[in-house]
């Protein structure tokens, strides 16, 4: 596999999904054996302080090493950079991505793919549907993932249909389970546990985003 597949995950609304989506990422692309670096650009430091908690449980527990790294947008080039010798590179930014536009485009021309996290409320889609306009105008391979998903409620289907009518959409959306978020305490995800139900919709993103990827 040639160069680093680099997989970003941006929009402007925080809340959406990206950190939960990117430490999945993270922990799939090491239990198949890649080459994988994580960066964080998020003031909050959400994946990061995931990836320090997981260090710790490392020491007791048997899972996938992960390697996350503080990363600011300004210094975009050194994110590229630092990526060269990853067969992945998963980076999760910031919301707020209009303070910066001309600097994230030129970061995402750099991707693989961009991953676009949304929930289905009217705030999420009016937040991420401008962004993949731009990305799409831009010419740059991206797609929704429509996350915290329940597919009997109807804001379901107007959020899935609202989302198809603007990009590439990720057939498998991420449900609202206790399982997909209770693990960072410790610094594990769905993909570290073989029966967790919310492995399956994660397992199924990734074979999406793999795809996408042509990994």
């Amino acid at each position: 596999m040639p160069g680093c597949k680099m997989i970003i995950l941006s929009g402007g609304k925080g809340g959406v999904g990206r950190s939960t989506l990117s430490r999945n990422f993270l922990v799939s692309s090491a239990l198949a054996g890649f080459r994988t670096v994580g960066f964080d650009m998020d003031r909050q430091a959400t994946l990061h302080k995931w990836h320090v908690r997981r260090e710790k449980t490392r020491e007791t527990t048997d899972c996938p090493a992960t390697d996350v790294r503080r990363a600011a947008l300004s210094d975009w080039r050194a994110i590229v950079a630092d990526s060269a010798g990853f067969q992945i590179a998963v980076v999760d930014t910031a919301p707020g991505i209009e303070e910066n536009m001309a600097s994230m485009i030129e970061l995402c021309r750099a991707a693989a793919l961009v991953v676009v996290p949304s929930g289905v409320t009217h705030d999420d889609i009016e937040s991420v549907v401008p962004w993949m306009r731009t990305l799409r105008e831009n010419r740059l391979s991206a797609a929704f993932v429509l996350n915290k998903a329940n597919r009997r409620l109807r804001s379901f289907e107007l959020a899935r249909t609202t989302l198809l009518r603007c990009g590439n959409l990720c057939p498998v959306e991420i449900p609202t389970l206790e399982d997909i978020h209770s693990p960072a305490a410790n610094g594990l995800c769905s993909m570290d546990f073989t029966n967790a139900k919310g492995g399956g919709p994660m397992e199924g993103v990734w074979t999406y985003v793999q795809r996408e990827i042509d990994l």
